[in-house]
């Protein structure tokens, strides 16, 4: 199973000079099973590029269906889907696989950001054929050739984290997730700070999730000294995700969800805490950036 970085800033697209080697559009990974059949992890600013190459083949051959999962609705996870060129061919069918939010359907999420005041083109115009598959957190799909577990992990609204296997090989993605010590996040699940009985089962769920993944894609917006005053705002740290990396015995963490001001040379520093940290340890540390491609389960040569 093949996996590219598209997307991996969070919050919104960046454009400057000194960010061009983990670039700035935001949220969006692409999954390529051997035999051909696409997944698409969220439709952040980086889905865009994805389409145009997209656009210049057939979509999973023999199946008809590409699967697009949607990790949660805030804008930087979304705000690429009118923008996506295979959306503009009536040869094309999606599904886009979501747990939507309490009382808003994907459709309606969807559907709304694309409303006559915002977007010339509305999304039930969409030529393509779009199909909408809701689940509740927790569930286990299958998709195609993929398997796919999902969770609710520690962000506003309801965020879904996912383990996603194919091909003998398996990525965990916790794209927005904050410090589950520090507090309860996403609705049915926000309350009073976590006490350590609570922390404890909530970390064993997502590792359980997680468990040894080939690669664990981990939300690492902040530094410690951001984070503080910043609980609620439903993101990690570095610390946070060798954390989660060891509870599953993860082979590879991939740094994920860059703050859209930090540097290349801040990213940089980031990841050479990371591996610091866990020198000795048997855990490869990487950054994702734009382009990045790993053969996940092939010793995850990049």
């Amino acid at each position: 199973m093949e996996m590219i970085v598209y997307g991996a800033r969070g919050s919104y697209p960046v454009a400057r000079r000194d960010q061009l080697h983990y670039g700035g559009n935001s949220t969006c990974l692409h999954f390529r099973t051997r035999s051909g059949h696409d997944l698409i992890l969220d439709g952040g600013s980086g889905i865009y590029v994805l389409g145009q190459e997209m656009a210049q083949r057939k979509l999973d051959p023999g199946r008809g269906v590409t699967y697009i999962l949607v990790t949660h609705t805030h804008w930087d996870h979304i705000l690429g889907f009118p923008y996506f060129r295979p959306f503009f061919s009536r040869l094309n069918r999606f599904a886009i696989v979501s747990a939507g939010q309490i009382g808003a359907h994907i459709r309606d999420i969807l559907s709304g950001q694309q409303n006559a005041i915002n977007f010339p083109i509305s999304y039930e115009s969409i030529p393509a054929r779009l199909d909408h598959m809701l689940f509740d957190p927790g569930d286990a799909l299958v998709l195609g050739e993929y398997r796919v577990e999902t969770v609710q992990i520690n962000h506003p609204g309801i965020t879904v984290g996912y383990r996603i296997e194919a091909d003998g090989a398996a990525v965990a993605v916790y794209t927005d997730t904050a410090r589950v010590r520090e507090a309860r996040l996403g609705d049915g699940m926000g309350g009073p700070r976590p006490d350590e009985g609570y922390s404890r089962v909530f970390l064993e769920r997502l590792a359980h999730c997680a468990r040894a993944a080939d690669v664990l894609v981990h939300d690492t917006h902040f530094w410690e000294h951001e984070l503080q005053g910043r609980y609620t705002w439903g993101h990690s740290t570095v610390e946070d995700a060798l954390e989660m990396a060891r509870l599953a015995a993860a082979k590879r963490l991939l740094l994920f969800h860059h703050h859209p001001e930090h540097s290349d040379a801040v990213i940089d520093a980031q990841l050479a805490l990371a591996r610091d940290l866990c020198r000795g340890e048997n855990l490869a540390v990487d950054a994702a950036a734009e382009g990045w491609r790993i053969e996940v389960g092939e010793e995850d040569g990049a």
